[in-house]
């Protein structure tokens, strides 16, 4: 498959998604990857214009990925946006623009970008699960699984557990619970303290009423540290419909402290 040449292997360098409450992950381009991937493919030892012209991008995008990986933002949207000037139609390139779009909290121009790059003709398995996930944080749940869902079908070319517990979450969202319980459960197989797939879990238990279920996902989650909001709120929850209102009352004056604008409890979420 042609996204298997040139800038398409992305894959398993996971970002945290900096706004939305369910701190669904992108992914950006592993360009260590897409090097190697180049050289593996070389006829012989005598570099072509071709060749010469991709190794070039290739380096670009490298310092591109390593200024967004770094916060340099600026660096990252030049290095990305002169690659396509000259290729107006790399994936990876729009990836990382999408990504820098994202940080900058400017989530519908992220999206933007994430659509052109999984719709590229060299996009690949990262790209689709990419625009998947704005999809469901975008509150399209049901046609995010679609793509996510293209993106699983090649599991050895993305993050699997990253990308379960996305999925997951998604069907949650859409209200496909026996989908988010089968794919939030592979996530924490895969990797058991994936924080989207704990916090899916304590999720859904909530929703079934399993509250001791819940409380176990929800501690798991809490351990990791750096909780949202929404994941100290129904920590409090789980704790009242437990009746423990001591542990409610210290998660929410902790999410008072921490999160001080922010809305009031949520139920389940």
């Amino acid at each position: 498959m042609r996204w298997r040449d040139g800038a398409l292997l992305c894959g398993i360098f996971a970002l945290a998604l900096l706004a939305g409450c369910s701190r669904l992950t992108f992914v950006k381009p592993n360009m260590h990857k897409m090097k190697t991937e180049q050289v593996r493919h070389l006829p012989d030892v005598r570099d072509s214009a071709a060749d010469r012209e991709r190794m070039e991008k290739s380096d670009t995008l490298q310092l591109a990925s390593n200024r967004l990986e770094g916060g340099d933002l600026d660096a990252a949207e030049q290095g990305a946006k002169k690659v396509l000037g000259e290729d107006a139609g790399n994936a990876a390139a729009m990836t990382i623009l999408a990504l820098v779009e994202q940080r900058r909290g400017n989530i519908t121009n992220a999206g933007a970008w994430f659509k052109r790059a999984a719709e590229q003709t060299n996009s690949g398995p990262a790209q689709w699960g990419n625009y998947g996930t704005w999809l469901c944080e975008a509150n399209q749940p049901a046609e995010s699984l679609q793509w996510l869902d293209r993106s699983l079908a090649y599991p050895d070319a993305i993050d699997l557990a990253g990308m379960r517990a996305n999925a997951g979450k998604c069907a949650l969202r859409a209200g496909q619970t026996d989908r988010a319980d089968r794919d939030l459960r592979a996530a924490l197989e895969l990797a058991p303290k994936n924080a989207v797939a704990l916090d899916g879990m304590a999720q859904l238990m909530f929703v079934r009423g399993r509250m001791l279920e819940a409380r176990a996902f929800s501690e798991r989650r809490l351990a990791l540290g750096a909780p949202t909001a929404e994941i100290l709120s129904r920590a409090a929850e789980i704790e009242t419909r437990l009746g423990d209102q001591a542990a409610a009352s210290r998660y929410r004056q902790r999410k008072a402290q921490e999160f001080p604008n922010a809305t009031p409890n949520v139920r389940g979420n």
